[in-house]
């Protein structure tokens, strides 16, 4: 889970499993810090507990034009509800109490988890859909054609099939040999993009990957 805040830009990166291993990003203006750990095993179930029973994304029924004029933080979260994965982006404060209390015992206790500095990076994706996708049709087509690229040719670059099964999930690439075959592959196969940010046209669709730092 991703929280934004408009007013001064700074993202907070939180992701908890149910044993309570953690990791969190944060990016602000001038600084990327990154935390690697665990957080107590019951704060993680009583986090887990209230994403699953939060009405907001059981009901995914919150539309992006109400965020048009909304200058708080955004939540953007990804998560299994039922079996099945959900995400929503909608203010914080839409989330209920008892999901703010939760998220907040959660984060404190991860601002806790020593500082993680060995990591080159992360990797995240998004599946493209709508005027994203059309725009990128017209802009990376070559004689009106955009070349799929099939799974068996990206799934043993490691970190790229994790991203690919697993969008909006910050992927950690632990070391520059990871990055570096990421960064043959996109050459090799002629992905288009710009600096950090590439796409790939796949056979489970088109997706935006972009690799972020894990420090300034």
């Amino acid at each position: 889970m991703t929280v934004s805040s408009l007013k001064t830009g700074q993202q907070y990166y939180m992701e908890v499993a149910a044993d309570g291993a953690a990791i969190t990003r944060t990016e602000t203006k001038n600084t990327i810090s990154v935390k690697r750990g665990k957080i107590s095993p019951q704060l993680a179930k009583d986090f887990l507990r209230e994403i699953e029973n939060s009405e907001v994304l059981s009901s995914h029924n919150y539309t992006e034009n109400k965020l048009v004029f909304y200058k708080g933080e955004l939540l953007d979260i990804s998560a299994y509800i039922s079996g099945e994965l959900k995400r929503m982006e909608a203010p914080l404060n839409n989330f209920g109490e008892a999901f703010s209390h939760a998220f907040g015992e959660a984060k404190k206790a991860a601002a806790k988890m020593p500082g993680e500095d060995k990591l080159k990076g992360f990797l995240i994706s998004e599946t493209l859909s709508g005027t994203a996708l059309k725009e990128f049709q017209i802009k990376s087509a070559r004689d009106g054609v955009v070349k799929i690229i099939e799974t068996y040719d990206f799934q043993k670059v490691a970190p790229l099939i994790s991203a690919i099964k697993q969008p909006h999930r910050l992927i950690p690439l632990e070391s520059s040999a990871q990055v570096s075959e990421i960064q043959d592959f996109i050459a090799r196969h002629q992905l288009y993009g710009f600096g950090k940010i590439f796409y790939l046209p796949s056979t489970r669709g088109i997706f935006k990957c972009q690799i972020l730092g894990a420090a300034k």
